[in-house]
């Protein structure tokens, strides 16, 4: 029964999103250059081309995975290291090892393992949209963003029978804005949300975009407040990312009473020690300055 149970498991993430991804959000992913500790990555895109596989939970593979998706990352790493060791000959199976390693790694933060992991998929079988989406993401975390638009490119394309694209689109978003590539970063941003208006990251990014765009022609206070409200509906007011995001969107549509109000929030919605306090604090004394904030 353990073994079938892990079998919906495996075809679900291999298929859809990875709270373990999954970054995931993966994460959510959105334009901050933190990562954040709080949150398990931004959800990977649904939809991936990887087949369901049946593995036994007695098994190393087995017991990595169990561990990763109880993000018990430290056990997971240690299962999915001899996993490697033992699938060579199964190149299925020795794909999913790197990548479940991959993304323990990530939430650790150690990202250059988990860049190398997520390589080591792409190696195996390029074909497999999750291992350049993967990648992508690690690329945004670390500053690579030309990087991480051709490898979400990628994933895009492998992904293209399908309707789950909101996420690969949504990161590619992201790095556009990064590269200061506005009107390509606002079309994929756009386009995320019109492929999933329930994807709560895709939301985020998209009201942090129209929030913050230092190009003030693609910057819109209103439209802002919706996509993040409709965000943090969806979060339940449990994200202080996306709240963060609201606030900066009723600074740019000059209501500072509410900016301040909603960085308050989003500070005690935050865990103590979260790196992103100092960030987030920086912006509350400039909403009681009445001035708004601009990325990059």
């Amino acid at each position: 029964m353990r073994a079938f149970a892990l079998l919906i498991i495996c075809f679900a993430i291999c298929r859809s999103s990875a709270q373990g991804q999954g970054s995931a959000p993966f994460g959510p992913l959105n334009q901050r250059q933190t990562e954040n500790a709080y949150k398990r990555s931004a959800k990977a895109p649904s939809g991936g081309n990887a087949r369901g596989v049946a593995i036994d939970v007695s098994t190393d593979l087995g017991r990595g995975i169990v561990a990763e998706l109880s993000q018990e990352n430290k056990e997971a790493i240690k299962f999915l290291t001899k996993a490697i060791e033992q699938e060579h000959g199964n190149p299925k199976n020795l794909a999913l090892a790197y990548r479940f390693r991959g993304l323990a790694y990530k939430h650790l933060g150690r990202r250059e393992e988990a860049l190398r992991d997520f390589l080591e998929v792409i190696r195996i079988d390029p074909q497999l949209d999750l291992g350049y989406y993967d990648a992508g993401v690690i690329y945004s975390r670390t500053n690579r963003y030309q990087e991480a638009v051709e490898a979400m490119t990628r994933a895009i394309a492998l992904r293209q029978p399908n309707n789950s694209l909101a996420m690969p689109l949504s990161e590619r978003g992201n790095a556009y804005f990064h590269l200061r590539q506005f009107e390509k970063a606002q079309a994929d941003l756009m386009a995320a949300v019109r492929r999933d208006p329930r994807n709560a990251d895709a939301l985020n990014n998209a009201a942090w975009f129209r929030a913050t765009c230092p190009d003030a022609s693609y910057r819109n206070g209103k439209e802002a407040i919706g996509l993040a409200s409709r965000a943090c509906t969806i979060d339940k007011w449990k994200d202080a990312d996306e709240i963060d995001t609201l606030a900066a969107a009723y600074a740019e549509a000059g209501n500072f009473a509410e900016a301040e109000r909603f960085e308050l929030k989003a500070l005690s919605v935050l865990p103590s020690g979260e790196e992103l306090r100092p960030k987030f604090q920086a912006r509350l004394e400039l909403y009681r300055a009445h001035k708004p904030f601009r990325s990059l």
